[in-house]
């Protein structure tokens, strides 16, 4: 495998196009990706984003990866991405299971990358984070998915982003959060000096008193930043800088401009550790898609809007004014640069390489805005020169 580390079509009825031929041993004889089959008990539909739907999970993947059927439920999932042709979908297994040699857990995303005329953008974002050495990157796996008898096409498989011993793993005590303007969960909360969205993914048993206290230690940290005596107070405390220089780093290679609104912007803490920046997640809208709603279409444009009244803007763009912060982004560039970029650069050609086949299947069963690879090369490598001159300014 070498990954693991519809205008007119319903939800459950995609457009009729041949499946893949299937191996009489393993896997298929047209396509090295695995294949993920879902079939509902009693062919129900797959409608909503609320409500599972019961069923048996299929996993036949390449010779290196144990096969699996499992009973599983399954249902839509995504804010914008849910009401695209081409559905994204979330799995919940009865029981923790490996899949495709990824650490056993019960919870995995199907990503559907309808907007995504590469189909490889998300993969190349978790590849940046894993080169970075960002803690708890998610793994992205190509595979092809069919859902009672009807092929669904091209998807990726991923780790649910939650915190578990084989996830998120900041302890019984610690805490996830998403910054979010969806503002969606049951225990959220509004911070006091950038109006930031704040939702709790985790603890998600809690109480009023609980949340307080989340919401105070978050408000600490806030307090700092937002001071005239920025950064020269004790801000770092309570914030790991490393984390955010990294961060940085992704989001501007990759021209993820979420981090302004903000949406997806997670940050996770141990019980007795700083707020840290991460997972990353969700780069559908990266690569000059903000705004112009075409991937490459720009280059050069900075990371945070100006001028912007959004609360992600201030707040991140004010940490970045801080000299240390800077500094780290700087080391941590020319490192990756230097040791990392054309590795970066060949896993892209072999995941393109790979999925080649299936992307065409699922071109013709969805109907997108195919794009090339070499498209997406030669932005990276724009976009390079570009942060090379950005960070030479700071």
């Amino acid at each position: 495998m070498g990954f693991v580390s519809m205008e007119s079509c319903a939800n459950d009825d995609p457009a009729v196009i041949a499946e893949p031929e299937e191996d009489a041993e393993k896997g298929n004889d047209t396509t090295s990706l695995a294949q993920i089959r879902f079939d509902t008990n009693g062919g129900v539909p797959i409608v909503s984003k609320d409500d599972y739907v019961a069923g048996i999970l299929t996993v036949i993947g390449p010779p290196e990866f144990n096969d699996l059927s499992i009973e599983a439920k399954i249902r839509g999932r995504g804010n914008t991405t849910w009401s695209f042709p081409k559905k994204p979908y979330k799995i919940k297994l009865d029981s923790d299971a490996s899949i495709l040699g990824m650490a056993p857990e019960k919870d995995w995303v199907l990503l559907a990358n309808y907007i995504d005329g590469t189909q490889v953008l998300n993969a190349v974002a978790m590849k940046i984070g894993q080169l970075l050495e960002m803690p708890f990157t998610n793994t992205i796996v190509p595979v092809e998915v069919t859902i009672n008898n009807a092929y669904h096409g091209l998807y990726m498989l991923t780790e649910q982003v939650e915190v578990k011993p084989n996830r998120v793993n900041v302890g019984d005590n610690g805490v996830l959060l998403n910054l979010d303007t969806n503002y969606d969960e049951e225990w959220q909360f509004r911070s006091a000096g950038y109006d930031l969205p704040v939702t709790l993914k985790y603890p998600k048993e809690m109480d009023a008193a609980q949340l307080a206290s989340i919401k105070s230690e978050f408000e600490t940290l806030e307090a700092l930043v937002t001071q005239e005596d920025f950064p020269n107070n004790q801000y770092l405390d309570y914030f790991d800088a490393n984390s955010m220089a990294k961060y940085l780093i992704v989001y501007m290679l990759t021209g993820n401009e979420e981090i302004n609104h903000p949406k997806s912007t997670y940050i996770h803490k141990t019980s007795d550790g700083k707020f840290t920046m991460g997972p990353i997640w969700d780069f559908d809208w990266g690569f000059a898609f903000e705004g112009s709603y075409q991937h490459f279409s720009s280059f050069n444009r900075p990371l945070f809007w100006a001028p912007s009244t959004s609360s992600g803007t201030q707040f991140f763009s004010r940490l970045m004014t801080d000299p240390a912060i800077g500094i780290l982004i700087k080391e941590h560039w020319g490192v990756f640069k230097a040791n990392h970029l054309t590795e970066l650069m060949n896993y892209i050609e072999d995941y393109a390489d790979t999925i080649q086949e299936a992307k065409a299947r699922d071109l013709a069963l969805w109907g997108y805005d195919n794009r090339e690879v070499s498209e997406l090369k030669s932005w990276i490598e724009n976009r390079v020169l570009y942060m090379d001159n950005f960070l030479n300014s700071l």
